[in-house]
């Protein structure tokens, strides 16, 4: 299916991915929008509106997470992460898509780092203060990486600085 072309389509496939469509992403990806005067302001906010609904969307998901699950043991703590970070990997790729200008996808990232880093600390909060006595639960929650990371990306920060 041809990605979007018009202002239309824009919107029609922003609120399938705020509602959680993800094949909508690619789509997407395969879309175009020539940016004008007159639709660059309303484009961003539609843009920016579809990826704040769709991390509540994600806020919503992992909280009854959270409540569904009894957070017991080291396994079921993991389990619970590798769950958020599976739900997380949408917005990420949503967030880096070529179609959207650079300026509007460097903030996007911004936020995106911002919301995933706050969200690591209120997981550690929240666990932590219900197991008090469980050490590792904090050092789980730190080694683990949300934001996946590109294999472009961890080789160039392993290159030495010539």
């Amino acid at each position: 299916m041809p990605g979007p072309v018009t202002y239309f389509d824009w919107i029609s496939g922003l609120e399938r991915f705020a509602k959680g469509d993800d094949t909508v992403l690619s789509e997407l990806e395969q879309g175009s929008f020539v940016i004008s005067e007159g639709t660059v302001f309303r484009f961003y906010n539609k843009i920016q509106e579809a990826y704040i609904e769709r991390k509540k969307y994600w806020i919503d998901k992992f909280n009854r997470l959270l409540q569904v699950n009894y957070l017991k043991r080291e396994d079921d703590i993991v389990f619970v992460l590798q769950y958020a970070k599976s739900n997380l990997q949408p917005i990420s790729k949503f967030i880096k898509l070529k179609v959207f200008p650079d300026d509007l996808r460097d903030t996007l990232e911004k936020d995106f780092k911002s919301f995933v880093t706050e969200t690591k600390n209120n997981i550690k909060k929240t666990l932590t203060k219900n197991q008090p006595r469980n050490e590792k639960i904090p050092i789980i929650i730190n080694k683990f990486d949300f934001i996946e990371t590109t294999l472009e990306t961890k080789i160039s920060k392993n290159d030495p600085i010539e």
